[in-house]
Formats: C-alpha cells, structure tokens, sequence
C-alpha cells in the first residue's frame, strides 16, 4: 500500500527495505507482532540575528522505532543505526524491555480489517532545492523588515527559514506498509521593542507544505516587529470580571486544551474533566468542530494514524454537542470504544459558528467585546486538565467602546475551561490557520481578571 501518486524514489525504496527487513528480524527474534516507524529526513535552516549570520544547520537523518509485542506485552525501541546489526540489536533490547513488562490486553497491533486500504494523494510532497544561499538572503530580509518598522525596534532574537522533507514509512506484521512523502518550510521573526521603561517582544511566523505558500520574509518581520510595539506602554488593569476576546492565536490554544482533554490518554487515565461528556452540549449550539485528514497541503493531513487505522472526516462538535473523541487504537481499546484513527493527534480542526458573517472581522468582535480585555497573547501553563479549571497570565489590550486603550500586561486570567466554551459568545471571521487549525477570535461572556 501506499499513500498517493508520488514517484518512488531510491531512497524511498531503502526507507521500505528499511522496515521489511525490520519485521522479519522481530519475528526471527521471536516477536509474535510487530509494529515499524521508519523514516527519512533532509533539511536546512539557518537563522540571522541583528543584521548577521548566526546559524547554518544541515540535517540528514534516519530513524526506525520498532514495536514488538509477545505473551501479552509490548515495547518499544528507536535507533537511527539503520544496518541489519543495528535494527537486530534494538529489537532483542525491545524483546528483553517486554519480557519484565506487565501484560497489557489492549496492547497489540491492528487487526487487519481495521487497516487502512485507499488513500487520497493529499499533496503534501513539495521539496524545495533552495540554496543556502538563498535561505540566508529571505532570513536578512525578515530581519530587516523589523527592524525598518520602526526606531523602537531594539533588537531582533532572529529571524529563521526552516525547509525539511522526508518520507515516513509504517509497516505491521499484518500486512500493512503505508508510505507518507511530506515537506514542510517555515519562517519566523522575533523582534524587540524598547520603550521607556520596558523591552516587549513580538513573534510571527508561517509554515507551509509548499514552499511557495509562504508568507513574505517581508510580511513576517513586519508582523513580528508590530506585535512587539504594539504591546509597549502596557500596564495592568484593575481585578475584575469581564468578557474577553481571544484573537485566532490565543484562540488555537483553548481550542488545544479541548483537544488534549478529550484525547484518549487523558481519558483512559481518568485525567479528563471531558470523560463520559459524549451527547453533552460543551458549546452553544452556534458552534461546530470540523475534522478533515483530508484537505490538500494540511499542516494535518494524514490518511492513516500511528497504528494504520484510517483517518476520517467527522464533525467532533456538532452545534455544541460532542460527538466524538480522539482516540488512538491503544486507548479505544482501553476504554472499550472504537478507534477514530487519532493515533498522532488530530487532523485539519476548524471551528466554525451559525453566527459568523463575512462582515464579522476583528473590528466588529472589538465592538461587540465592548469593554474588556483583547487576549493576544497567554503565558505559562495553569490549565488543570482533571477538572478543568483555567488560570494563565495573558497579555493584550484593553478595550472601551469597542476601541483600544492602551496595552496590558500583568493580568491572569481565571475561569474554567466548561463555563469558557459554553460562554463563547462569537467567533470572528478573522479566520487564521495555524498548524493544523483554523479559527477566528473568541468571544468569551465573561472571565476573572486577576490585575492590581
């Protein structure tokens, strides 16, 4: 099997030998199933700081995590020594860990007709041969774009251009060898402002499969460079309770606090304040969470998890209810439930509200938030996933009639994460996508502001 119409390489060849022959010696060895993460990685970055050069990387590297299961109990181990001898000494090492652990009944490959059988080509094969050269030259010129913004730009902590490739091979003892060709290229920017009495810093980036999707090294700088400025002068604001709007940055990490609490991890530890919450309304009923593994050149897109179960389209939040989890085959059969092929995470999430209008960008959120806090930014953890209460510093703006004041900085904001989603009074058509996400500004009805 394999994913899509992408020419097979040599090197995709050796990455599939790579793993047959890893099978074969875990069942020589005595595994009774096995379980192959083989892959192959290429890339370059480099990275430039106040105006110079400061990093090259080249990177080549292969890896094979193998998985081995016998009477019950399962280990796992990784090498980047691809030779027979060295995948052979790391299945004995994961045969000798599996020999002392307990036995597991929900350890176990995927039966074979769970296993994923057609797959789309999703275009997410794009590498870039991209001189180094050339890598420098867009990293200057983000670095620059910065600093041109304005004379309050002190400094920059770099500015980066990342470009990876490689081919990602799963194979099982069952049958089952799926290839994934992937790439993906990126640029960032952080930058300093100084004020009077204060540095802030600002940070902006894009990733992308196709190199030529990317943002400007231009756009970048400047985004990163008017982040920091914009939070100069910041002051915090008096402890209160009050609406707050989260714009689509700070907004993907509640949506990540949703995910993680209904993950199968957290879930068959007992560790989710989501656990038994399927056909429960978590959001207003305006509100829907769309999964597609499916969407051409996704940051996310995959047609198989971690263990070859396929990868579905599904509505996980239908007008505020749960539908579904995200479970891996390992945890479905933990809690006795079917996998949903989310064995490495979820794919493509995109929030979307019955209340959103092509009209309904950050400045109507402004003057529907009214007087409050605009988030841009959360820090720290303080997300107590059990129960899910919500405590973290945040930094923004402070916002009356719909207008910006000033920027604010030193305020924690408190809630729990139950009462947030059920408060989300609106969702922006400020729409942003970001690594696998895609979502406007949260409107959230009101939370505790903790300030002076």
């Amino acid at each position: 099997m394999q994913t899509g119409a992408v020419e097979v390489t040599q090197t995709d060849a050796d990455v599939g030998d790579i793993a047959a022959l890893a099978l074969e010696l875990a069942k020589a060895n005595g595994a009774e199933d096995a379980k192959v993460e083989a892959s192959r990685t290429e890339g370059r970055s480099v990275t430039v700081r106040g105006g110079v050069t400061a990093e090259r990387k080249l990177q080549l590297a292969s890896e094979v995590t193998i998985t081995v299961y016998r009477d019950g109990r399962r280990a796992s181990t990784s090498t980047s020594d691809v030779s027979r001898s060295g995948l052979d000494a790391a299945i004995v090492a994961a045969l000798q860990i599996a020999a002392v652990a307990a036995r597991d009944e929900a350890a176990g490959p995927a039966d074979e007709m769970q296993l994923a059988r057609d797959y789309p080509d999703l275009d997410l094969y794009h590498p870039a041969d991209i001189a180094l050269d050339h890598m420098v030259e867009s990293a200057h010129r983000a670095d620059s774009a910065a600093y041109a913004v304005d004379k309050a730009i002190a400094a920059t902590n770099g500015a980066c251009v990342h470009t990876t490739s490689g081919l990602s091979i799963l194979a099982t003892s069952r049958g089952f060898m799926g290839r994934t060709p992937w790439s993906m290229h990126a640029i960032s920017a952080s930058a300093v402002a100084a004020g009077e009495r204060e540095r802030q810093i600002g940070f902006w980036s894009d990733a992308a499969r196709n190199h030529e999707d990317l943002a400007s090294p231009d756009e970048v700088g400047k985004m990163a460079a008017s982040r920091a400025l914009g939070a100069l002068n910041s002051r915090s604001v008096a402890t209160q309770t009050c609406p707050v709007l989260f714009e689509p940055m700070a907004a993907m990490s509640l949506l990540r606090e949703f995910v993680g609490a209904a993950s199968g991890d957290a879930l068959y530890r007992s560790g989710s304040f989501l656990t038994d919450r399927i056909g429960s309304a978590l959001f207003p009923e305006h509100v829907s969470v769309f999964e597609d593994p499916f969407v051409m050149r996704g940051m996310s897109s995959r047609c198989f998890d971690g263990d070859g179960i396929p990868a579905a389209q599904r509505t996980v939040i239908d007008r505020g209810v749960l539908k579904g989890y995200f479970l891996g085959l390992y945890a479905a059969r933990r809690l006795k439930m079917s996998p949903t092929g989310n064995g490495y995470g979820p794919h493509n999430l995109e929030v979307r509200s019955g209340r959103s209008d092509s009209t309904g960008g950050l400045r109507s959120m402004l003057s529907r938030l009214d007087r409050g806090l605009f988030v841009t930014d959360l820090v720290g953890g303080g997300v107590n996933r059990l129960n899910g209460d919500f405590s973290r510093a945040a930094r923004g703006f402070w916002v009356e009639g719909g207008e910006i004041q000033f920027a604010v900085s030193g305020v924690t904001l408190a809630s729990n994460l139950l009462a947030m989603f059920g408060g989300l009074l609106a969702i922006g058509a400020d729409r942003l996508a970001r690594g696998g996400i895609t979502t406007g500004s949260w409107l959230i009805d009101e939370m505790k502001l903790g300030g002076h």
